[in-house]
Parts: C-alpha cells; structure tokens; sequence
C-alpha cells in the first residue's frame, strides 16, 4: 500500500509541487507572524533590561513612563530625590534625522554612566554633551552626524534590542542635551530611577517596577498583536482547506482504483492510510521548505522578526494534524467505493 501511494505520488507530482508551494508560502507566512508577534512581546522587556532601572517612580496616575507624557513638577523631584539611590530620566519622542532621512524614535536622557546609560554592540555609550548612542535598527553608523530635535549629535554608539512600539528605535543621549534638544533647557524630569528596589516609596507618586513599565508599553500591540493572531487562525484554515481540497481530488480520480483495491482485499482503513500519508509527506516537505525560506526572508523585514524556538515544533505539530484532519474531505468517498465497480458493474 505504501508502494502504491508513492507511486500515485510519482504519477501526479506536478500537481503535489503545486500544493507544495503553495503550503510553504502559508508555513513561511506563518512562522514570520509567530516571529513577529514573539518580537510585540519581548520588545519593551529587553528595552527595560537595557536602560537599567528596577525601580521607576512616576507622576501620580501616570500609566507608564512610554504610554503617557506626564513630567514630574519641580517640587515632587526634589522631594522624592532625597533617596540617593534615585536619578532623573527624561523620556520623550523625537525626530532622529540624518541628511534628508527623518524617522521617529523614543529619546531616553540619562546621567552619563548613570542608570540609563544601554550596553553597546558596536562603538562606544555616551561621555559627554553632543553625544548619542542609537539603536542598530535605525540604519545610522558610528561616527554619523545626526539631529535630534534642534540640535547636532555624534553617533558614538550602536545598541541592540532597543525599540518600543513596534519598532520605535531609542536614542540614549545625556540628560542635559536631551533637555536642551527637546524642552528648550528647562529641567524636565520624567521619571526618576533606581538600580535596585527603594527603601521607602515616595508619597503621592506611582512607583513601578521595571516589568510593569515593560507591560504597559505592550498595551498599545494588543490591538496589532489580536490581528496577527486572527490572521494565523485564517492561514490554518487556508492550509487545511488546500490539503483538503487535492485529496479530494485525488479520491475522485481514484475512484475506480479504490474500487479494485477493494476487491482484491483492500480494508477502508489501509486506503485511508494511504491517503493520510500523502497528507503527512506534502506537510512535511513543505514544513521544511517553509522553515528555510523563513530564515532568508526575516532579516528583510522593517522589524526584527524573532521566531521562537516553540514555533518550530508548533508549526510542524499542528501542520501535521491539519494534514490527519484534511483526509476527512476523501474519507466518504473512499467508504463509497463499491468492489462491484472493479469489474464494470454498477458503483
């Protein structure tokens, strides 16, 4: 019977290639929205990591440092920076131009080697005014001049796994210039920071830990990230529905075959087997094709695209039982087929 299936296989290979193809596009499109939906997730994580803070202590009320663009008044950042293990950071979006190019990006001032200063991948942080280290996504180099708001920077520095917002890029420039640039010098303050947890919270202010301001800066994906879910849940229908549809096509032109197969002793089971294994084998190779594509396709995209290590035992996983669950679409068919029909008689 295994023989007999991959002959038939043999025989219509033009049409399992065509299949084939088209299951690799839906497996490629799927593992890139797993990467990119595992990217909406980590992002505001690694971004927090990077900065440094454990503590962030806010204006009362304030959501989070990156979802609201409240500062603290003057008097509340003297009162609560009476804890020496506090310091001041400025958060606010920018513009990050370079020659022509201009792209928004989320601008983190910090106290040079303070708490906010990122790690670098490529140059070097920030050590004085005119200074800036960026992210790598934003496509500029070291050594590039840059403007931030109304004032020229130097790219010093390139960090990694620095965005927010879906792609956002941070600038970390020190906190004086980040006030000259983007609040005509008046002594802003965002937040306030610490390294490690407080020993009294300040009163009257909202204090968060660092996975909190993480958590809420994911709240504006929720909408993004529903979309790309309800768009995967399409995609698996779309592959069942192509492995479903050439099976039963398969059943149909088979009709006659299956007929004989079970006059000579053939059992409903061992046909169905059969085609459950043509299911199985065009999943499989298109699984494979897709996992290859994917690797190639994901550093073209405006986003980083991070598939997860899950992914590539979930797509297979799954593929596989659509491919059991599209062999229902000949499972009647070939139970209708009468042994009578082998030898020319009525079906």
């Amino acid at each position: 019977m295994t023989l007999m299936t991959l002959r038939d296989m043999a025989y219509s290979a033009r049409r399992y290639m065509v299949v084939g193809v088209a299951m690799s596009i839906v497996f490629t499109l799927l593992y890139l929205m797993d990467g990119l939906v595992e990217q909406f997730n980590e992002e505001p994580y690694l971004t927090v990591e990077a900065i440094g803070a454990e503590t962030w202590v806010l204006p009362s009320g304030s959501s989070g440092p990156f979802t609201s663009s409240a500062t603290l008044s003057a008097a509340e950042a003297e009162a609560a920076a009476t804890d020496p293990a506090l310091t001041a950071l400025v958060v606010a979006r920018g513009t990050l131009t370079e020659g022509a190019d201009a792209q928004e990006a989320l601008v983190i001032g910090h106290p040079v080697g303070g708490v906010g200063t990122p790690p670098v991948v490529a140059g070097a942080a920030a050590s004085g005014a005119g200074e800036l280290v960026v992210d790598r996504t934003s496509g500029v180099s070291v050594g590039d001049e840059v403007r931030v708001g109304d004032r020229g920077f130097t790219v010093v520095g390139l960090s990694a796994d620095t965005t927010l917002l879906a792609g956002l890029p941070v600038v970390f420039m020190p906190i004086g210039d980040a006030r000259s640039g983007l609040f005509g010098g008046s002594p802003v303050v965002s937040a306030l920071v610490s390294d490690a947890p407080l020993r009294q919270e300040p009163d009257g202010l909202t204090v968060l830990e660092g996975e909190e301001v993480a958590a809420d800066a994911l709240g504006p994906l929720e909408s993004a990230v529903a979309s790309i879910d309800l768009i995967r849940g399409l995609l698996w229908l779309m592959a069942a529905t192509i492995v479903g549809g050439v099976l039963y096509l398969t059943v149909l032109e088979r009709q006659r075959d299956f007929a004989v197969l079970k006059a000579l002793g053939g059992t409903n089971r061992q046909l169905l087997a059969s085609l459950a294994l043509q299911a199985v084998a065009i999943t499989t190779a298109a699984v494979a094709v897709a996992t290859l594509l994917q690797s190639a396709i994901a550093p073209w995209f405006p986003l980083t695209v991070r598939v997860p290590m899950s992914a590539y035992v979930q797509v297979p996983a799954v593929a596989f039982l659509v491919a059991i669950v599209a062999t229902r679409a000949g499972s009647a068919r070939v139970r209708s087929a009468d042994p009578i029909a082998a030898f020319g008689g009525p079906s």
